[in-house]
């Protein structure tokens, strides 16, 4: 099992990066790996979402997303992969100025085939930084 946790502030404001978050669809355009996304909405505030995805083999997941607007915290389960035992996460946004919001991001992953952990931390970990920034820069272009 591996665990990540991420601190950062965005230079964007907080309605802009929830909705880029909550845009699912459109992670294939700036998310490195994922190359289709299937949305099922299942009323406000709940996402079914698939992803196909290819970091080093392809595979995919499928997950519950709970969107909670108000408070600015969007939470995942696993429902169902090929790959993925645990897939649990979140991302927490406050809001510290107009154009700036603090973000939080939480993941827990366990593999159902034996990951060596020096690629298991590259996977969960390393790819943090690059994640951020295209989460960033696509907020500034909405």
């Amino acid at each position: 099992m591996a665990q990540a946790e991420k601190r950062e502030v965005f230079g964007v404001g907080i309605d802009k990066l929830f909705d880029v978050i909550t845009r699912y669809e459109d992670y294939p355009k700036f998310v490195d790996g994922v190359n289709s996304i299937q949305v099922e909405r299942k009323g406000p505030g709940h996402a079914r979402v698939t992803y196909q995805v290819s970091m080093m083999k392809d595979f995919f997941y499928l997950l519950d997303h709970r969107e909670d607007r108000e408070n600015r915290v969007i939470e995942w389960t696993l429902v169902e992969s090929d790959l993925f035992k645990k897939n649990t996460g979140r991302w927490e946004l406050r809001s510290i100025g107009p154009n700036e919001t603090e973000a939080l991001y939480q993941l827990e992953v366990e593999f159902n085939i034996p990951v060596p952990g020096l690629i298991l931390n590259r996977l969960v970990k390393g790819n943090l930084p690059s994640m951020f920034k295209n989460f960033e820069k696509q907020a500034k272009k909405t």
